[in-house]
């Protein structure tokens, strides 16, 4: 019987789970205790996989519908639409003069994966297959402590309102006050979600994507989420991973945010991403 060791990272989140080989389907007992490790500690990292495609996205559907990434097919290269409709590669790399991924170069904003989205998928599966020397990290966010630490007048404030979240694909940093592209995409979402596994309420609202609180006048909307933003940011809310070859992390979008460090833009970056569907939200029907 294969036993799982679960090690954690840091007091915000974070867990390396070792003893399993994921390139080998994985029991029902083991899919289950990893998934309560997930949830217990909102990211999991297995290191050393040596991880195909498939082999990813089979790991994924062990916990839900993979999902696709969402990208409209204008702003995909004729690699991205020759791979499996889940598969998105993160990757600085071009190849016969077409980039084979996105987000190529440099940091990006704490995000949540697919929140301009009405339904967000709630887990994301990457896969390491080149990293640089050095930077490139991913750092995640705890938003279930970052809610326990609101200041009360915050949380009386925002309790059942919503905040409007809008996005264009390929934006890493936020240089304008508000996302009029022509493939933007938008969703409103509660400022206080309740996790759908443990109903637990983890703040949802992040400075790539939110850009207002409804029914607030704008000066209030925008200071009281760059108070949230800077709180989200703070070291004792997060774990910063630096990535090895054959790391498969997944992180939980629905209590998490995660951004990236930069990166010596003359080294290669590939890493592969597939993400996990979540049941429609109460709000979303």
């Amino acid at each position: 019987m294969t036993e799982i060791a679960i090690s954690p990272l840091s007091n915000a989140c974070g867990a390396e789970i070792s003893g399993v080989d994921l390139t080998k389907p994985i029991s029902a007992g083991i899919a289950a205790e990893i998934n309560q490790a997930w949830l217990d500690h909102c990211v999991i990292v297995f290191r050393g996989q040596k991880l195909a495609d498939i082999d990813q996205v089979n790991f994924a559907e062990a916990f839900g519908p993979v999902g696709d990434y969402l990208r409209p097919n204008t702003l995909r290269s004729g690699a991205m639409k020759e791979r499996h409709r889940a598969v998105m590669f993160v990757s600085n790399i071009v190849e016969n003069g077409e980039p084979i991924g996105t987000l190529p170069d440099g940091e990006m904003m704490f995000h949540t994966d697919t929140g301009y989205d009405q339904n967000p998928h709630k887990a994301t599966t990457l896969y390491a297959v080149e990293i640089p020397t050095h930077g490139g990290n991913t750092i995640f966010s705890n938003q279930y402590k970052v809610y326990d630490e609101l200041p009360e007048r915050l949380k009386t404030l925002l309790k059942g309102r919503n905040a409007h979240h809008a996005y264009e694909f390929g934006v890493m940093i936020k240089k304008k006050e508000k996302y009029d592209g022509p493939e933007m995409r938008t969703a409103v979402h509660p400022i206080f979600r309740n996790h759908s596994e443990t109903g637990k309420p983890a703040v949802y609202v992040n400075e790539l994507m939110t850009e207002s609180i409804e029914g607030l006048a704008n000066d209030e909307s925008r200071a009281i989420l760059d108070e949230i933003f800077a709180m989200q940011k703070e070291d004792r809310f997060c774990y910063e991973h630096v990535w090895q070859k054959g790391d498969l992390v997944m992180w939980d979008n629905r209590c998490t945010l995660h951004a990236r460090t930069d990166f010596p833009r003359d080294q290669r970056r590939l890493l592969r991403r597939v993400t996990i569907e979540d049941a429609p939200p109460a709000w979303a029907a």
